[in-house]
C-alpha cells in the first residue's frame, strides 16, 4: 500500500499500488496512470473532415440508438465513432457551404470511410438529401 498525492488538487489517498523497475529506476503505476487516462479522455475532440452519409432511420429493424432513444429522422441528430454521446457538434458541406449542429446520439457510420452518419434532417439542412454523400468539416462545439 501506498499514498498517492495529487499536487494540483491536494487530495491524496492510499490505495495499492504496483511498482515496476525500467532501467533501474523504480516507477509507481496505479492510480497516477488512472488519473492520467481519465484526464486524456476528456480531452475536447479535435474538428474532422471526411465524407458525411445520411442515416434512413428505422431501415432492418435498427429503432433505437446506442444511447437508448428512438431513431429520429426528423431531428438533428448524428452517429459518430468518435464524438461523445450527448455531444453536439457543426456540421458543413464543403460543397454547398450550409451547415447544421447536431447532437450525437449514436456510433457508427459502419463504413470506414465516412467520418459522421447524420440524420434525414440533418441530410437536408446541409443540402446532401440527393446525393447522400458528401464531403463535410465537422467541427464539436465547446461544453458550456
Amino acid at each position: 500500500m501506498g499514498e498517492v498525492q495529487d499536487q494540483l488538487s491536494g487530495w491524496s489517498c492510499v490505495a495499492d499500488t504496483s511498482y515496476s523497475k525500467v532501467n533501474g529506476m523504480k516507477y509507481v503505476m496505479g492510480i497516477g496512470t488512472a488519473l492520467l487516462l481519465a484526464t486524456a479522455a476528456q480531452a475536447q475532440p479535435t474538428t474532422q473532415q471526411g465524407t458525411a452519409s445520411y442515416f434512413n432511420g428505422g431501415v432492418n429493424g435498427h429503432t433505437k440508438t446506442a444511447n437508448n432513444e428512438d431513431v429520429q429522422p426528423n431531428s438533428n441528430t448524428a452517429a459518430s465513432r468518435t464524438l461523445p454521446l450527448g455531444s453536439t457538434a457543426k456540421v458543413t458541406n464543403k460543397q454547398t457551404g450550409k451547415s447544421t449542429d447536431v447532437r450525437i446520439t449514436d456510433r457508427g457510420p459502419t463504413r470506414k470511410d465516412r467520418v459522421i452518419d447524420l440524420s434525414k434532417k440533418s441530410a437536408d439542412d446541409v443540402g446532401m438529401e440527393k446525393t447522400g454523400v458528401a464531403p463535410v468539416v465537422v467541427q464539436p462545439e465547446k461544453k458550456r
